[in-house]
């Protein structure tokens, strides 16, 4: 099976989704970041039902909302834990998600995955009953996480939910997949090999990547999506897609049409820039993948020492003739 170059909504893969959290590493609010990513129209986001959950008081919220579903921007939902680890919070649970998901009429969301922070080692078979209890206006629509504790396991475990759940996506967290990006590479490799086992291509997404360099490595390793709040904590420099401090900016302003324009706060120029930046970027990955020039776009950002470190140790079956993401097994 070839791979399937769209994943929900329509989006070409690979794809970004800049996130939206209250746990942003920045002076905006929640809905400064979704009501700019709604004034430029960018085609898709990431935003956590946690945070719409605190913020279903608030007119401006539901009014960006509403605009973006009129725009046909591709929201993808989280679940929230992310926020709750983060902040800390005893306030979340269950049921508010499922609220928030039935309050937004949700098309596209993860699922509930607290079984991370109480029952770490859960199996799969465990996953996939908690999503079938859903009710099924939002069964439906929901994406499995999955978390793992042993690496090792990802493989098969992400197998066996795909052909129970039958989802848009399979979610893995970053964090969790090794240490370094040759070891996280490897195991979205391995994944994706699990997963082209299958009738069916099923889309692998990384959950928390937000640095360009990283989601080049994972995509061309197998990955589909990925979402990260990098976007609005850094600046992006175009030349060598490194991120860097925010107020560095004036460094790498001259590069987008964004980053110089005054009629924007100075945040804003920022993050447009880096929108800008994120949307050509990821078309070209999609061009080289289509084209099998991966390691040509590699080596114009990698040194030729690293990319022979990925080829021998993410790639170490190329030379049995088995494509990037490898051929399903009939």
């Amino acid at each position: 099976m070839e791979r399937d170059f769209e994943t929900i909504g329509g989006a070409a893969t690979p794809v970004f989704y800049p996130s939206v959290s209250c746990v942003s590493k920045n002076m905006w609010s929640v809905i400064d970041h979704i009501d700019l990513l709604v004034s430029a129209n960018h085609p898709q986001f990431l935003v956590s039902c946690f945070d719409a959950y605190k913020s279903n008081n608030s007119k401006r919220f539901h009014a960006v909302m509403r605009q973006a579903k009129e725009q046909y921007q591709t929201v993808l939902w989280d679940s929230g834990i992310y926020e709750v680890v983060w902040s800390r919070s005893k306030r979340w649970c269950k049921n508010r998600y499922l609220k928030t998901l039935q309050r937004n009429k949700v098309s596209y969301t993860f699922s509930y995955d607290e079984y991370c922070l109480s029952k770490p080692n859960s199996s799969a078979a465990e996953l996939v009953n908690s999503i079938k209890k859903i009710p099924y206006q939002v069964e439906s629509h929901i994406s499995p996480i999955v978390h793992c504790p042993d690496t090792a396991k990802y493989p098969e475990f992400c197998r066996e939910v795909s052909e129970a759940c039958n989802p848009k996506l399979i979610a893995i967290p970053e964090r969790e997949l090794g240490q370094g990006v040759i070891e996280i590479a490897k195991n979205i490799r391995a994944v994706r090999k699990a997963l082209n086992n299958q009738e069916r291509y099923q889309n692998l997404h990384i959950l928390g990547t937000g640095n360009p360099i990283s989601m080049m490595l994972y995509a061309f390793s197998g990955a589909d999506s990925f979402d990260g709040l990098d976007w609005c904590q850094t600046v992006v420099d175009y030349e060598t897609a490194t991120l860097h401090h925010p107020l560095q900016l004036d460094l790498y302003k001259s590069q987008s049409p964004w980053g110089a324009d005054e009629g924007l706060t100075f945040f804003a120029r920022c993050y447009m820039h880096n929108l800008a930046f994120y949307e050509k970027w990821m078309s070209a990955l999609q061009k080289a993948i289509i084209a099998s020039e991966e390691l040509d776009i590699m080596r114009q950002y990698l040194s030729e020492s690293f990319v022979e470190e990925y080829c021998s140790e993410v790639l170490a079956d190329e030379s049995q003739g088995e494509e990037i993401y490898g051929a399903v097994e009939n």
